[in-house]
C-alpha cells in the first residue's frame, strides 16, 4: 500500500523531476550542438588536384563533380586573386559581363553548377538589351587586357586579362592546387 503524501511532498517531487528532465534535455541539446560543430566540418577541402586529360583540358573534382579548365594551375600561379570561396556564389544568381563566349562558357560551366542561375548582364551603362547590374549582386566582369589582374569591389569580381586569369580566379574559388 502507498503512503499518503502531503501536497508539499508531491510538489517537491514534481519540481525535482522537472529539474532533472530539464537538465537532461539541456545536456542533449549542448552535446548535439557540440558534436555537430566538431564533426560536420572535418573535410574543408573537397577538391582534387587538377590533371590534364587527353583533350588537353585540365580537370579537377570538387564535391564529386568534374570541373574543366583551359589553363593549368602552374600557368596561373603568378596571377593573384582575392580570397573567395564557392559559398559566396552557392544558390545565388550569377551575372557575367563579357564579350567573349569562351570566357562566359568557362565561368558558367564551373560556377554555374553551384549557383541558382547564370545570366549575361551589363555593368552600369548598358547599351545592349541585358539587365543592368551593379556591385550589390554577384557580378563577374571580364575585360581583355595585356596584364592578368583580378580584384574585388563589394560583390563584383573584375578579371582583366585572358583565359588564364579566369582560370586563376576559378582555381582560387574551388581551392584547387
Amino acid at each position: 500500500m502507498r503512503s499518503i503524501e502531503t501536497r508539499e511532498i508531491v510538489e517537491k517531487k514534481e519540481k525535482r523531476r522537472a529539474r532533472l528532465i530539464s537538465a537532461l534535455l539541456l545536456l542533449i541539446l549542448v552535446g548535439s550542438t557540440a558534436g555537430y560543430a566538431f564533426l560536420s566540418n572535418t573535410a574543408t577541402n573537397t577538391s582534387t588536384p587538377a590533371e590534364q586529360n587527353p583533350n588537353g583540358q585540365w580537370s579537377a573534382s570538387f564535391e564529386g563533380q568534374d570541373l574543366l579548365f583551359s589553363s593549368s594551375p602552374n600557368s596561373t600561379k603568378d596571377i593573384q586573386a582575392p580570397y573567395i570561396t564557392i559559398n559566396q556564389y552557392a544558390g545565388k544568381p550569377l551575372y557575367i559581363v563579357s564579350d567573349s563566349e569562351a570566357i562566359s562558357n568557362e565561368i558558367a560551366s564551373t560556377l554555374g553548377r553551384y549557383t541558382s542561375r547564370v545570366q549575361k548582364a551589363c555593368y552600369l551603362n548598358c547599351k545592349e538589351d541585358l539587365p543592368e547590374k551593379d556591385c550589390t549582386e554577384n557580378l563577374i566582369i571580364w575585360n581583355q587586357s595585356e596584364d592578368n589582374k583580378i580584384y574585388q569591389q563589394d560583390s563584383c569580381i573584375f578579371i582583366d586579362g585572358d583565359l588564364r586569369a579566369v582560370d586563376a580566379f576559378l582555381y582560387k574559388v574551388f581551392d584547387i592546387k
